[in-house]
């Protein structure tokens, strides 16, 4: 960083320090003698959730500090040792050159809100002039990077185990059934050689059909259910389209099956077209909209007709910026929200929602979010969920675009 400072006055052809840092992963602070910000890259504002007007030409002791409010013009008061120590550390390191770190430091944001970070500071000179180039690298955002980055591991693994077992039980669910369909032809056979429709042999072949039937149509349910734990085979239909048309294809059918429900959009009408598979992104919204429907009116029910409960669901879609899916960075991603003022989920529950066969639904299979959690990682994307009494939130984090040998791999087929 320091030779990009250096450089772009020798060199007419390097970028500039402030282009490359605009460019960077990293939260970046230039900080002058006096130890003032001067300057602040994109990713700085949105780790702190400070705008770059409020940061500039403020103290850097006053931000490192936890001083609030941030006032500018109010100066560090004698009595707070904590800004007079880190001051003697920005003067140390410019007189020996030496940088310094500070590990797991809690910033301020508001009476309310605090952020966790890790940050170095680098004394340098630019232009003849003591100045410090302070990094900085958010804690709680590593947290959940990882916690992540863990969780579609347990997905895959998850899933990778459940379709294994589905293929070999696939197999013989097959011969089971050909079985019954064999007997049940016997009995028929059978059935209709006696003499008699009320002999012992005629009812005890009826009775028996009706055995072979119950066979046939439960091996038939547990083959549909294993269809579903094995999931679609074929590859993914990439197309250009508009989030917001699965969205109101989805609200559209549920409107007809829960027309209790007041649906509010708060739709962004400016984002771009995504590369996506409509069909399979129709199937995520129908599982997280139709189960939201359900929560509600379950937790209607058992609220009886002495609450006066209404049922409202949120749909939000909005462009995230600087958001990491799996060990991939993407500077701006497509988000959509859906939210529900039900019973909410149980906090032993929350973390376990996506793996297969989990359910807290006496009629649920447990492999309706599962399959959502497939295809949005099939789309290099990411689901989170937050819930409390009262309100859950589902988000989707998906990439306007998809890897370029995918896009290629769809077209030749």
């Amino acid at each position: 960083m320091r030779q990009a400072a250096t450089d772009s006055h020798t060199d007419t052809d390097a970028p500039d320090f402030a282009f490359i840092n605009q460019h960077l992963f990293t939260a970046i602070l230039w900080v002058d003698s006096d130890l003032t910000i001067k300057w602040i890259n994109t990713q700085a504002e949105q780790l702190l959730a400070i705008s770059r007007g409020r940061l500039l030409h403020q103290s850097i002791l006053t931000l490192l500090t936890a001083r609030l409010p941030y006032d500018k013009s109010a100066p560090i008061p004698p009595e707070n040792d904590s800004a007079h120590l880190l001051a003697e550390r920005f003067a140390q390191a410019t007189q020996y050159q030496q940088p310094f770190i500070d590990h797991d430091h809690v910033i301020e944001i508001n009476s309310t809100a605090m952020v966790s970070v890790d940050y170095s500071v680098t004394p340098t000179r630019y232009q003849d002039q003591d100045c410090f180039l302070i990094e900085m690298w958010g804690k709680d955002r590593q947290s959940r990077i990882a916690g992540a980055q863990e969780k579609q591991q347990q997905y895959a693994v998850a899933r990778h185990m459940l379709r294994s077992v589905a293929h070999e039980v696939k197999n013989p669910l097959a011969g089971i059934r050909g079985a019954a369909q064999l007997l049940a032809r016997q009995y028929q056979k059978l059935s209709q050689t006696a003499d008699d429709s009320v002999s012992p042999l005629a009812q005890t072949s009826q009775k028996l059909l009706g055995y072979t039937d119950i066979i046939i149509s439960e091996t038939d349910r547990l083959t549909q259910l294993i269809g579903q734990m094995l999931g679609s085979s074929r590859l993914p239909d990439w197309q250009p389209l508009n989030i917001h048309e699965p969205l109101e294809h989805v609200l559209t059918l549920s409107a007809g099956q829960y027309p209790s429900v007041s649906v509010h959009r708060d739709y962004d009408l400016s984002l771009p077209e995504m590369i996506a598979d409509k069909d399979q992104l129709i199937q995520v919204f129908l599982n997280l909209i139709n189960n939201a429907c359900e929560s509600m009116s379950e937790y209607q029910a058992s609220l009886g007709d002495d609450h006066d409960y209404k049922m409202h669901l949120y749909i939000q879609t909005r462009v995230a910026f600087q958001h990491t899916i799996g060990n991939q960075q993407h500077r701006q991603v497509l988000q959509v929200s859906i939210v529900d003022n039900g019973a909410g989920i149980a906090p032993e529950m929350l973390g376990q929602i996506f793996f297969p066969m989990v359910t807290s639904r006496a009629q649920g299979t447990g492999l309706g979010l599962s399959i959502v959690q497939d295809i949005i990682s099939g789309h290099h994307g990411m689901i989170e969920v937050d819930s409390t009494a009262g309100r859950t939130c589902f988000t989707l984090y998906l990439p306007f675009c998809q890897p370029h040998r995918y896009t290629e791999a769809s077209a030749a087929h």
